[in-house]
């Protein structure tokens, strides 16, 4: 009786894990050929980009080579004072701090560092691809630094 017992549970076993196989490959390979519909894996991102320039509050003069920071990334001024930082973040409002260090002190005098910090709230985002990357947002920080007496 028992090994009558242990064959039927066999079989009956055998049975659903064929009928679960069996459903499993015509669930995950439903093809509707009608939309253009794909699976894919990861995090929606955008690129948010911070755009300035950077002069001295006394002469107004363009200050080159000042390190611009937020967490995550560093970029200096360029010969016109000007400067581009992005970060890849998830597409909501973010707020960025952002330091200016006068780093070279000795070719275009000693300015005092400035730290502030820069809101995107309700980003409107452009180049978007339609899936996980929502496109670009972008904002303008001009900064007068002041020098040091």
């Amino acid at each position: 009786m028992k090994i009558m017992q242990n064959k039927f549970l066999k079989c009956y076993n055998a049975l659903i894990v064929g009928l679960l196989a069996i459903l499993g490959f015509t669930v995950s390979c439903d093809n509707d050929s009608g939309s253009d519909s794909k699976v894919e894996y990861g995090t929606p991102s955008a690129k948010f980009i911070i755009n300035g320039k950077v002069r001295s509050s006394e002469t107004n003069s363009v200050i080159k080579n000042i390190r611009v920071t937020i967490p995550g990334d560093t970029v200096y001024t360029d010969d016109e004072g000007n400067y581009q930082i992005t970060e890849d973040a998830f597409p909501e409002d973010q707020t960025y701090s952002i330091k200016f260090q006068d780093i070279d002190s000795v070719l275009n005098g000693k300015f005092q560092d400035i730290d502030t910090t820069i809101e995107f709230i309700d980003p409107k985002f452009t180049g978007g691809d339609g899936l996980w990357y929502s496109g670009k947002t972008s904002k303008d920080l001009n900064v007068n630094m002041t020098p040091e007496k």
